[in-house]
């Protein structure tokens, strides 16, 4: 995926992408530091008010007030459309609003972004609805800590189940570290390491031992990409201090890694696969240097040098390689290349051989052990809120995502990632159908005056579409169109792509193209799909539009079983 730019920033800060998009630029945001830094910047500069009753926002109980009125899920975020979206502008709200309200009304995109906001009613909202911890009976290889010590250390509603259960079969190392300053205590007090990620799990006290939530909250509320370094810098090294890059910007040698709340304490941490790969292998021992300077308002000094034992992990750390090959009705191949065990996850990982006419956009398999009992599933055809969150960790999978590097095609690459699994069980992959890109040719143009009148209806290859009154708007940014859709789809076909082509009279391409529906399914067993098309032009002045059509999924069901089980040596 490439870097984004402003339009990309504009549309995911006020939740205009879909699903998949929005999971493909959160995982970008995760990774990459210069988008992290440049998505600081952006909303500095969105901040032009200054509110004289900025302080209110803070307390917790106005927070409160605010999720009182929120719907059970945050449904602008988990779910693709609201019967009534709220549109915020915002270029006109004050980014210490959006800081410091814990970003409870306008930024829940951002709250998914960096998995939970300031205040801890909030966090435990949004993560009550990601991380269901129900942990498994099933089991890994024990390690080496007592899980005793750490167990209860971590918040049961906002660690996710992968960490939760590495820290019951004793892979979270317990650390005693404590540096004080300036009357406030910094601990680290454990660190979940695996070859998949790294978790340190700390606190800060005040003078009166009270643990106060600094060290995350700054994050949110005043630090920026400009100033980060003056509250932290942290950096991974190897055990003899050799400073360890990623591997895409070798220049870069702090961690972009964001804290984020656990109970009372802090969790700061972030995936491996950036830093290491077979031609750059792991060592067996790092040191997280985190050098803290400055906590809210108060600088002093608190420096740790945190050693991370990765030989227990890596030891218990099992890859099973599959290579199993399905070709689909279509003539599309799916490959099962390999399953991954780690400590704190189950990873599969798929592909496909994409060729121009039979695109895999996804899959639906379930994941079962020797018993028969379900113990992962996927479906590429529903949304997040939907799936299982006591088997899925949502924010470490992805599916059938949008490759940015081309033009807006769909990923060669599907890695799910599920609570972690005993590679000595039986294991076996279900899989029932397979989606795949059915290719159509349409180009309807819509003329904004007309459809005031009257809706504009079209055959696309057996699937109706109905294209209604157009609701447009201008800013400086350029013209943004929401196209109320609402399509019957032909048999076996279940969805359209979120990624549509329009043009302006003239020619000029839309800067962005987000397709949000809800989905209901007929009687007869055909789809019907409601929602609109999200389109913004750099450009204003745009009377007339065409929308092009250059495919739409279908259904392909197979009857594919693969045994997944570790070879025994």
């Amino acid at each position: 995926m490439t870097c984004l730019d402003k339009f990309m920033l504009n549309a995911y800060l006020e939740d205009k992408l879909p699903l998949r998009r929005k999971q493909e630029i959160q995982r970008h945001l995760d990774t990459c530091s210069s988008c992290q830094i440049k998505f600081e910047q952006y909303l500095d500069e969105l901040d032009t008010s200054d509110y004289e009753a900025e302080d209110v926002w803070q307390t917790e109980e106005t927070i409160q007030n605010v999720m009182d009125k929120l719907p059970a899920y945050p449904m602008n975020v988990l779910k693709p459309i609201q019967k009534k979206p709220v549109q915020i502008n915002w270029k006109k709200r004050s980014v210490d609003i959006v800081k410091k309200t814990t970003i409870a009304v306008a930024g829940l995109a951002m709250v998914v972004t960096f998995g939970t906001a300031v205040s801890p009613t909030f966090a435990s909202y949004m993560n009550g609805i990601y991380a269901s911890i129900n942990p498994s009976e099933i089991t890994v290889t024990k390690g080496p800590y007592n899980a005793k010590q750490v167990v209860n250390l971590f918040d049961k509603k906002q660690t996710d189940i992968g960490v939760k259960k590495a820290a019951e079969n004793g892979f979270v190392q317990p650390l005693d570290m404590k540096v004080t300053d300036q009357g406030l205590t910094m601990e680290i007090s454990a660190v979940a390491a695996d070859p998949l990620r790294i978790l340190v799990l700390g606190s800060v006290t005040d003078k009166s031992g009270k643990k106060i939530p600094s060290f995350w909250k700054d994050q949110f509320s005043i630090i920026t990409g400009d100033t980060v370094h003056e509250f932290r810098e942290i950096r991974l090294k190897d055990k003899n201090g050799k400073l360890i890059t990623r591997l895409d910007d070798k220049t870069k040698e702090t961690v972009p890694w964001l804290p984020l709340p656990n109970g009372e304490n802090f969790a700061y941490g972030g995936r491996l696969d950036a830093y290491f790969n077979e031609a750059n292998p792991m060592p067996d021992e790092l040191i997280l240097e985190m050098r803290v300077k400055r906590l809210t308002d108060t600088k002093g000094t608190w420096n740790f040098d945190i050693p991370i034992d990765m030989r227990p992990a890596k030891a218990a750390m099992k890859t099973v390689a599959l290579n199993k090959e399905l070709e689909t009705p279509t003539g599309a191949t799916v490959e099962l290349k390999e399953a991954r065990f780690f400590p704190s996850a189950t990873q599969l990982e798929f592909s496909n051989s994409n060729p121009k006419e039979n695109v895999v956009e996804g899959f639906r398999y379930e994941l079962v052990d020797e018993k028969g009992t379900v113990v992962g599933k996927w479906d590429d055809m529903i949304e997040l809120d939907e799936r299982d969150n006591t088997l899925n960790i949502v924010g470490m999978s992805h599916g059938a995502s949008i490759d940015f590097t081309e033009k807006w095609q769909p990923s060669t690459s599907f890695v799910h990632t599920y609570m972690p699994l005993d590679p000595a069980k039986n294991l076996t992959m279900k899989l029932d159908v397979v989606y795949t890109g059915e290719k159509v040719s349409s180009q309807t143009k819509l003329s904004l005056a007309e459809l005031e009148k009257n809706p504009k209806k079209v055959d696309v290859a057996g699937n109706q579409i109905t294209f209604q009154s157009i609701e447009m708007g201008d800013d400086e940014e350029g013209t943004s169109f929401d196209i109320p859709l609402e399509a019957i789809l032909a048999k076996d076909i279940v969805g359209l792509p979120e990624r549509w082509t329009v043009k302006d009279e003239n020619g000029n391409e839309a800067r962005l193209v987000s397709l949000m529906v809800n989905k209901k399914e007929n009687l007869d067993g055909t789809i019907k799909l409601e929602g609109k098309l999200e389109v913004l032009f750099e450009k204003k002045d745009v009377k007339e539009i065409s929308v092009v059509l250059d495919r739409v999924i279908k259904e392909n069901k197979v009857d594919w079983e693969v045994p997944i089980k570790e070879d025994k040596k």
